[in-house]
């Protein structure tokens, strides 16, 4: 295989593989990870936390459970300039993008130089 095709079969496999897992992880718009304030600040307050509240004059009334999922999603874009951050579907589209046209350049170069030696003979 030559390296111009190796290439593009790679370009293809990383935009194949950050598109599956885009959408494996529920298409979110922003890359996030697992954080665990969050997951405590799903959590509702205790008895006593409740008396302290009411003693100070706020009631406390059960509400809907708000849903904040803590987990891993590969976004759309990143999530922020953090590294761990950068990783998302553009970012990866991107790296596939430098692939192919690295393959194209190479490609060329390979038939220039071969059309060079012919016409040298």
């Amino acid at each position: 295989m030559s390296v111009p095709r190796a290439l593009s079969v790679l370009a293809g496999l990383v935009a194949l593989t950050a598109a599956s897992l885009w959408f494996a992880t529920g298409r979110e718009g922003y890359t996030r990870w697992p954080n665990a304030k969050l997951a405590a600040a799903d959590t509702g307050t205790s008895a006593a936390e409740d008396d302290l509240l009411a003693d100070i004059g706020i009631e406390t009334e059960p509400t809907a459970d708000a849903d904040i999922q803590s987990r891993f999603a590969f976004g759309l874009v990143p999530g922020g300039a953090d590294p761990k951050h950068l990783l998302s579907l553009v970012s990866a589209l991107s790296v596939s993008a430098v692939l192919a046209g690295l393959a194209g350049v190479i490609a060329r170069h390979e038939h220039h130089a071969s059309a060079a030696d012919a016409g040298e003979r």
